[in-house]
């Protein structure tokens, strides 16, 4: 296990240092000059313009402001912010490095246990009339843009009932839509996987096996069936993670909340490329180490997942 963990980790290293990579070209082409966004109109200053160039580094070859750009990687400040002239981006971001990973995090922790026991429902209800609206709902809930879902629910919680804000962020009840409208999708896919997943397992000789030895259908299904369910269904959490950090970008914009999704929106906006850049490269990171969690619960799930070099 260690070793695997090992290897893992090497591998996220050259991850990394292709995001960062990639993300440095892609850059590079965007239309519009960053300095003369910042001097506005006192871009006709060529004295200011060429000490500002100086100070970003953006006088030097590109190959040099990669390597300064690793380096600032590499101390904390991932460089300065075009935005705010002349702040460490790490001073920009700050507030939202604890703002959009919780609100992933919290999602993740609500939709999995509720879309694996709305999924192991259904499945030991096939074809009933419980198995056919849960699916009918799950579909609507996949179906349904996070945007649209949040007009409706700010519509009808805010406004019409008045019983949470329409936007901020600070206190726990501003946190119940925002989570609400990032569970809804992941809940309503994690129940459908699970339940095909779940009605496989059930097919299986040693669940017949088990039944046919008399032993109670609670043990079964819980003990037998839904942890070999939980194996295959792991994979799709690591990708829902992925969905939900991106899901934050909707979601902060429309509640006005100030995490890093709405400052990687803002960044663009405003040309402020090292803001862009550093989100980028941090998702990138939240998104790696979630799957590398992820990939050595295998072996907690399955003991007959062998992840250590030289076993089969």
């Amino acid at each position: 296990m260690v070793g695997y963990a090992m290897r893992r980790i090497l591998g996220l290293v050259a991850v990394w240092f292709i995001a960062v990579l990639l993300t440095f070209i892609a850059v590079q082409f965007v239309p519009g000059d960053p300095i003369l966004a910042l001097l506005s109109d006192r871009s006709g200053d060529p004295v200011l313009e060429a000490r500002l160039r100086a100070e970003y580094g953006l006088d030097r070859a590109l190959w040099v402001q990669f390597l300064d750009y690793l380096g600032n990687i590499a101390n904390g400040t991932f460089g300065l912010s075009f935005r705010f002239a002349g702040t460490p981006v790490i001073d920009v971001i700050a507030g939202g490095l604890t703002i959009s990973p919780v609100l992933a995090l919290v999602s993740i922790a609500i939709a999995v246990p509720l879309g694996v026991s709305l999924g192991v429902f259904v499945a030991i209800r096939q074809n009933t009339w419980a198995d056919t609206l849960v699916i009918l709902i799950l579909v609507a809930g996949i179906s349904v843009p996070n945007f649209a879902m949040a007009a409706f629910l700010v519509y009808l919680f805010s406004i019409k009932l008045g019983l949470v804000p329409v936007a901020g962020w600070g206190g726990a009840d501003q946190l119940i839509l925002p989570v609400t409208i990032l569970v809804i999708p992941p809940t309503a896919y994690i129940a459908r996987l699970t339940r095909t997943y779940m009605l496989e397992v059930l097919q299986q000789d040693y669940i017949r096996t088990a039944r046919a030895k008399g032993v109670r259908e609670r043990l079964v299904i819980y003990r037998h069936a839904l942890r070999n369910t939980l194996v295959p269904l792991l994979t799709t959490i690591g990708i829902i993670f992925g969905g939900l950090l991106s899901g934050t970008f909707v979601v902060e914009t429309i509640f006005n909340i100030p995490g890093l999704g709405r400052m990687a929106i803002e960044s663009i906006f405003a040309r402020d490329y090292p803001v862009t850049m550093s989100i980028v490269l941090l998702f990138t990171v939240f998104y790696s180490l979630i799957n590398l969690i992820i990939d050595l619960l295998y072996a907690a799930l399955d003991p007959r997942i062998r992840l250590d070099a030289g076993e089969s």
